[in-house]
C-alpha cells in the first residue's frame, strides 16, 4: 500500500513542516491534519507509524456509530436485533475493515461522507455541507457524493411538500411529476434552493481548487489521468452482488432473473443492454500498468486469472453484469424512487468511469449507499449470514497479509504483503 508515502508525509506535518510534500501523493492532506492533532496536544512521539495507524482505529469506531445512526434514520421501525446485526455486518465489510488497520485515507473519507449523509437525513443541511467540505480534504471525488447527498435531500423535500415521486412510480412518470410541480413556481422552489445552498458552496469551493491546482489530482498526475473506462461500472455491479450475496440473492435470485428474461420486453431490453456492454468492453476496457504489475493487490490476480485468461471471458461475463444490475435495482426498488436510483447510478459512474485503475476500494462509498438502502428487505438471518461471510473473508485476508509475505527481485530483503 502507499503507507511508505503517507506515514513520512504525516510525520512532516507533525513536525510543522507544511511546505514539504511528496510528489507521489495524489490526495489532499486531511488525514495528516487529523493525525497531527494528538501530536500537538500530547506528544510528537504520537506520530510514529504505530500511533498513526491508531488514527484509523479510532475513526473506525466513529464509523460504527455513524452506520448505526444511519440505519436508525433509514429504518426507524426495524427491530433492535435486526439493526444490531445490520450494523455489525456493514462494519465488517472486508475492504473497509482491512483498511482500518493501515494508515490510509479510506476510513476517514467514508466516515465523513456518511456523516454528511446522516446530517442531511436529519435536515441539518448546513452541517452536512460543512462536513462534506471537510471530506474533500480526504478524497477529491467526494465532491460527487456530496452532490448526490444534496440531490437526495432536494428529492426528499419535493416528496414531502408535493406528495409526488413514489417508489412505485416509473422514471418517466417521476420526471413529469417534478416538471409539472416546478413550473408552478411556488414557494417550494425557494425552499429547495436554500436547502441546496450548502452543497452548492462545496461544489464552488471544489471548482476553485481545480482552477488553482490546474486539475483534480495532486502530485503524481502521470499515473492518474482521467480516461473513459466504462466497464468499471460493470465490475461494480458484480462486485456488489458478490460481496453481499447472502442478502441480495434471496431478494433477486438467478432463478428470478431467468423468469424475467422470458418476457419478450425484458428479453429485448436485455439483448440491447448486452450489445451495448459488449461495445463498451471492446472499446473502453483499460489495463492500467499498476494492475498488470503490482502483484500485492487482489485485483491483479482477478485480472490475470479471469479477464486475461482468454479474450472471450470478458464478453462471457456480460450476462452476469446484466443480472447484477437487475438484482441491485430489484433490491432497491421497494424503498427508493427511480430518480434516486438514477442519481446514484450517475454519481457512481462519474466516480468510477474516469479512473483507469481497477481498485476494489474505489467501490466502497457507492457500495455503502446501495447496501444501506436494501437492509429493510433482508431477513435478519440473511444479514447475519452476510456478517459471517464478511468475517470469514476478513480472517483469510488478514491471515494471508500477516503469514504469507513475499519479496520482489527488484527489492531484495523488503517484505511485500497481499492486500486489497
Amino acid at each position: 500500500m502507499d503507507e511508505v508515502f503517507h506515514i513520512p508525509q504525516a510525520q512532516h506535518y507533525c513536525r510543522g513542516q507544511f511546505d514539504v510534500w511528496d510528489p507521489k501523493l495524489t490526495t489532499p492532506p486531511g488525514l495528516y491534519l487529523i493525525s497531527m492533532v494528538p501530536a500537538y496536544i500530547l506528544s510528537p512521539n504520537l506520530c510514529s507509524a504505530e500511533f498513526l495507524r491508531t488514527t484509523n482505529w479510532i475513526l473506525s469506531l466513529l464509523l460504527f456509530w455513524t452506520i448505526y445512526s444511519l440505519i436508525k434514520q433509514l429504518r426507524p421501525g426495524q427491530s433492535t436485533t435486526a439493526t444490531a446485526v445490520t450494523v455489525l455486518s456493514l462494519s465488517l465489510f472486508p475492504v473497509s475493515f482491512f483498511l482500518h488497520h493501515i494508515y490510509y485515507t479510506d476510513t476517514a473519507s467514508l466516515l465523513l461522507v456518511l456523516i454528511s449523509y446522516s446530517l442531511s437525513l436529519s435536515h441539518r443541511h448546513l452541517a452536512a455541507g460543512i462536513v462534506g467540505f471537510l471530506s474533500l480534504w480526504l478524497r477529491q471525488t467526494n465532491v460527487i457524493w456530496i452532490a448526490f447527498i444534496g440531490a437526495s435531500a432536494a428529492l426528499r423535500q419535493i416528496q414531502q411538500r408535493a406528495h409526488i415521486v413514489r417508489p412505485s412510480d416509473s422514471l418517466f412518470a417521476s420526471i413529469i411529476q417534478i416538471c409539472k410541480w416546478a413550473v408552478r413556481f411556488d414557494r417550494g422552489l425557494l425552499e429547495i434552493a436554500l436547502l441546496l445552498t450548502p452543497y452548492a458552496l462545496v461544489a464552488v469551493c471544489f471548482a476553485v481548487f481545480v482552477h488553482v491546482n490546474k486539475g483534480i489530482v495532486l502530485g503524481d498526475r502521470s499515473n492518474h489521468e482521467a480516461v473513459l473506462h466504462i466497464p468499471q461500472i460493470f465490475y461494480f455491479f458484480s462486485y456488489v452482488v458478490g460481496a453481499s450475496a447472502p442478502t441480495i440473492l434471496p431478494l433477486a435470485s438467478p432463478k428470478w432473473f431467468v423468469r424475467q428474461c422470458t418476457a419478450k420486453r425484458n428479453l429485448v431490453l436485455g439483448l440491447c443492454l448486452g450489445i451495448a456492454m459488449a461495445i463498451c468492453i471492446q472499446r473502453y476496457t483499460v489495463e492500467h500498468p499498476f494492475l498488470l504489475s503490482d502483484n500485492r493487490h487482489y485485483p491483479f490476480y482477478v485480472w490475470k486469472n479471469i479477464f486475461r485468461r482468454h479474450w472471450i471471458i470478458r464478453y462471457a461475463l456480460i450476462p452476469l453484469y446484466v443480472y447484477a444490475a437487475a438484482a441491485i435495482n430489484r433490491c432497491l426498488c421497494k424503498d427508493t424512487t427511480s430518480i434516486w436510483r438514477l442519481a446514484l447510478a450517475l454519481c457512481t459512474a462519474a466516480v468510477l468511469i474516469p479512473s483507469p485503475l481497477l481498485e476494489f476500494r474505489y467501490f466502497t462509498v457507492p457500495y455503502f449507499f446501495v447496501r444501506l438502502h436494501i437492509s429493510s428487505r433482508s431477513t435478519t438471518r440473511a444479514v447475519l449470514l452476510e456478517a459471517l461471510w464478511f468475517s470469514a473473508i476478513n480472517a483469510i485476508t488478514i491471515w494471508v497479509f500477516i503469514n504469507r509475505p513475499f519479496t520482489w527481485i527488484s527489492e531484495p530483503g523488503q517484505l511485500q504483503r497481499f492486500m486489497w
